[in-house]
């Protein structure tokens, strides 16, 4: 069988592009390249992690703290592999401006921190009910064990009364309209996970944080109705079919050339590409 599991970032990259998938999923090539949104958004929620592990813990962690901690999970994870995208950088030659890609390195740092600074005025005392951090789900589709899903919960609140929300930090520049949340797959599938769980549960609620957002985090909240998740469930089998279906024919994973490419480090691997990707280790 193609693939012991999928995900809901596996789905969405075939989605995209096909080729993409195939070389990290399939071939299993495996690169430590990332774009900075993706770098400063993985310390962002590291940061929230630590934050609520510290108070799970008894210790209300103090702001100054907290971007303290995120000032060095920034240093210690930082490497040369990371891309940055922007066109104002452009175009990248041997004479490439270095102080301008550090300053731009030093504005995503800020861009973290902004989100942080939000994301604690607006929950602070942290009094949450929470049930778990980077909580793992591992569940089948399916009773005859043949969709597997995996994915990690950002965090999941419960009360006592059984009332579950499963909640999603996001650090894009975007955020989601309520038709948007209404529909997305990744909480949806989320919460289908947490179902098979806790069959006592009261109701779910999907909870994003969109901390990019004006001067305060925008919070976009989803309630899905039984019809809502039996569409997503089929619509998440057909895609897992589509992929099998596919490589068992030995039809091809094609590449779909779009602006996109520039966040993707698979350059090397593509036909529609010639080269290395040129954003990639422009900061020492």
């Amino acid at each position: 069988m193609i693939l012991e599991y999928f995900s809901y970032s596996g789905i969405q990259s075939f989605q995209k592009c096909p080729a993409q998938f195939k070389y990290r999923y399939i071939d299993k090539i495996y690169k430590k390249d990332e774009g900075i949104e993706a770098f400063m958004g993985k310390r962002v929620h590291e940061s929230i992690e630590y934050l609520y592990e510290q108070k799970m813990g008894g210790n209300t962690l103090s702001y100054d703290n907290l971007l303290k901690y995120h000032y060095s999970l920034w240093e210690k994870s930082w490497h040369d592999r990371v891309a940055i995208v922007n066109k104002q950088i452009l175009p990248i030659d041997q004479n490439k401006n270095i102080k301008l890609w550090k300053k731009y390195a030093a504005f995503y740092f800020r861009t973290g921190e902004n989100c942080l600074t939000k994301f604690y005025t607006m929950n602070q005392p942290f009094n949450d009910n929470v049930y778990a951090n980077e909580y793992e789900i591992d569940y089948f589709l399916d009773d005859q064990g043949e969709y597997r899903i995996k994915g990690v919960v950002d965090r999941i609140d419960v009360d006592q009364s059984g009332n579950w929300q499963i909640h999603d930090y996001k650090t894009g520049k975007r955020a989601y309209k309520q038709s948007e949340a209404d529909n997305d797959m990744q909480l949806g599938l989320y919460q289908v996970g947490l179902e098979k769980e806790q069959e006592n549960f009261k109701t779910i609620t999907l909870v994003w944080h969109f901390l990019q957002q004006s001067k305060e985090n925008i919070i976009v909240r989803s309630k899905r109705s039984r019809d809502s998740i039996a569409r997503l469930i089929d619509k998440t089998k057909k895609n897992i079919d589509e992929i099998r279906t596919r490589y068992k024919e030995g039809k091809p994973f094609e590449a779909k050339k779009s602006m996109l490419c520039n966040w993707c480090y698979y350059w090397e691997e593509c036909p529609k590409q010639d080269g290395p990707n040129p954003y990639i280790g422009q900061i020492k």
